[in-house]
């Protein structure tokens, strides 16, 4: 899949991260050899292996070596985000490079040595919370995410009572992800007839959940609508965009219909049962996935640059 990177995206800022490992990478192109610099303020990144000549080994090596050098134990690290979350926020920065294998190794070690000290473990993953699944943050990514849940709640050392909000995250994180068949729903048109998602008939269709007086879900909306790749691919009928509504205020609806183009099927959620029975995490409008022609998730809570991206390489 790709992997939802929406914050620390270029290689330039790969390379300011990773500036030059040791005397022995001097030789190398810089621009496939990341490296280390010694910022943040004592904190001390591993140094990359002068054998390691490709972005992806050292990236990995990098991931999994990444906290080393630092003292879990030193709770004032707690205090001094300069240095600690400018850390986590340079590792994660990795991960688009690496292996969902090794990005899944590198956090269970930091977890794993954050455990000796409650504070801290605590710590790290609010962290992960924060940029992983909060709503506002640029790079919320579920599969990221995952593994500081699963961390917390197959923990010994984490008590019953603070495993409850991490096992509910975790349920929703599990429910169509990348690889498995999203699941199905049903909704109604504004004539009153009505369809479901397993009942969309293409190679490609982008489901969207917006709401209609939503900034944003318009933004994104007009984004679509200007596409020529997506454009292109509706009129080919290789691809089609089912809109739906998760709410209940049916004026708004109706008010914006003209607002989602004929192309699109655009519905609104009767029953309310993808809020109801959480069918769909939506802590984030609007939301968009990329499914198959079976309706397996290509790609998850991702944006319009990424969909076009994937359709202009797999038309």
């Amino acid at each position: 899949m790709k992997l939802n990177f929406k914050f620390f995206g270029s290689l330039l800022l790969l390379l300011s991260i990773l500036s030059c490992t040791s005397q022995g990478d001097k030789k190398q192109d810089n621009a496939s050899a990341p490296a280390i610099t010694n910022s943040p303020n004592d904190f001390q990144r591993p140094v990359v292996p002068a054998f390691m000549n490709n972005t992806k080994d050292q990236a990995e090596y990098l991931i999994v070596h990444y906290w080393n050098k630092f003292d879990f134990r030193d709770t004032m690290y707690c205090h001094a985000p300069n240095i600690t979350d400018q850390a986590f926020a340079n590792f994660i920065t990795l991960f688009q490079y690496a292996s969902p294998e090794k990005v899944y190794e590198g956090i269970n070690k930091m977890l794993d040595s954050a455990l000796v000290d409650v504070v801290m473990y605590n710590y790290f993953y609010k962290l992960g919370e924060h940029y992983f699944y909060d709503p506002n943050s640029p790079m919320r990514n579920d599969e990221y995410f995952i593994p500081f849940l699963e961390h917390v709640v197959s923990s010994p050392k984490v008590v019953e009572d603070d495993k409850v909000r991490p096992s509910y995250f975790l349920s929703l994180a599990y429910k169509n992800r990348p690889g498995t068949k999203a699941l199905n729903l049903t909704y109604t048109l504004n004539s009153g007839q009505t369809g479901s998602l397993y009942g969309v008939s293409a190679k490609y269709t982008v489901l969207m959940f917006y709401n209609p007086d939503c900034l944003e879900c318009r933004n994104t909306t007009q984004e679509m609508k200007n596409s020529p790749v997506l454009t292109a691919a509706i009129s080919s009928g290789t691809t089609k965009v089912l809109a739906v509504y998760p709410d209940e205020n049916l004026q708004i609806w109706n008010e914006h219909m003209k607002d989602i183009p004929a192309t699109w099927i655009n519905g609104y959620d009767k029953n309310l049962s993808v809020r109801t029975n959480e069918i769909y995490d939506l802590k984030a409008i609007p939301l968009l996935y990329l499914l198959d022609r079976d309706k397996k998730v290509i790609l998850k809570d991702i944006s319009v640059g990424l969909i076009n991206q994937y359709l202009e390489q797999n038309p």
